[in-house]
């Protein structure tokens, strides 16, 4: 689950390091614009983590995680900005984390991710989760999934909402993201957001550890490498391949 209620509070535009046991947990992330970027931090009272933010919209941030932990750091946009939304690096994973584009909504409020690469765990594998259909974007396929998330923490307290998830059916680190392609492929699946507030390139650590160094803003030069998404789903025993129509 990323991000509770919001605590807004001015970082430094030099480079910040943040190294941490988190002492206690911090109620919502922390905020600021690095020229024209936006940042995010936000980590319960488990996390062990060390995150450096760098200039314009890079950041790396490392993680060794104990049970419990949790954070999401990240750069990206406030409400308003580009539809388009570049990004390069590198994502080493070893337990459950994800790479993502994240943001919210309100009226209605929604949480939703753009899952371009994860470690052990497809966050569509849920047993309450639905599966919507398939489309094109980005140089790929993306499931549409949505699940409800009841009396959970949100950015407006505690709250019944929906999550919709766009996951890559082939993970990779490093592209370009059309925000505006995700959003209607959501409308044409009955998937209604509201009034679009600010989003991120974000990295979420839930388990185990590992390490990431990514540049918002940059485009990757080169190939970049892809692997097939895993589709067993072991909240639903013996089902494959369950996101088939097409948007």
């Amino acid at each position: 689950m990323w991000l509770s209620t919001l605590l807004l509070c001015a970082l430094s535009a030099a480079t910040g390091v943040i190294s941490s046991l988190v002492a206690e947990e911090i109620q919502g992330d922390l905020e600021a614009r690095q020229n024209q970027f936006a940042t995010q931090y936000w980590a319960n009272q488990n996390a062990n983590l060390t995150w450096v933010s760098g200039n314009a919209g890079a950041y790396r941030v490392s993680w060794n995680q104990r049970s419990g932990g949790n954070f999401v750091v990240g750069k990206g946009y406030r409400a308003g900005g580009p539809t388009q939304v570049t990004y390069n690096g590198q994502f080493a994973v070893n337990g459950n984390s994800y790479l993502a584009l994240y943001g919210w909504t309100r009226d209605p409020l929604v949480e939703y991710y753009v899952i371009e690469s994860f470690g052990v765990h497809n966050p569509s594998d849920n047993a309450n989760s639905t599966c919507y259909g398939t489309f094109q974007s980005d140089g790929g396929t993306y499931e549409v999934w949505m699940k409800w998330r009841v009396n959970a923490p949100s950015i407006d307290g505690t709250a019944t909402f929906p999550q919709f998830w766009s996951v890559r059916t082939r993970r990779h680190v490093g592209g370009a993201i059309n925000t505006t392609r995700h959003f209607e492929a959501y409308r044409r699946a009955g998937l209604r957001l509201g009034r679009l507030l600010d989003y991120f390139i974000g990295i979420e650590g839930q388990a185990g550890n590992g390490s990431a160094n990514i540049t918002v803003g940059v485009a990757p030069t080169g190939t970049v490498r892809e692997t097939t998404t895993e589709t067993i789903r072991t909240e639903r025993p013996g089902q494959t391949n369950t996101c088939l129509p097409r948007l």
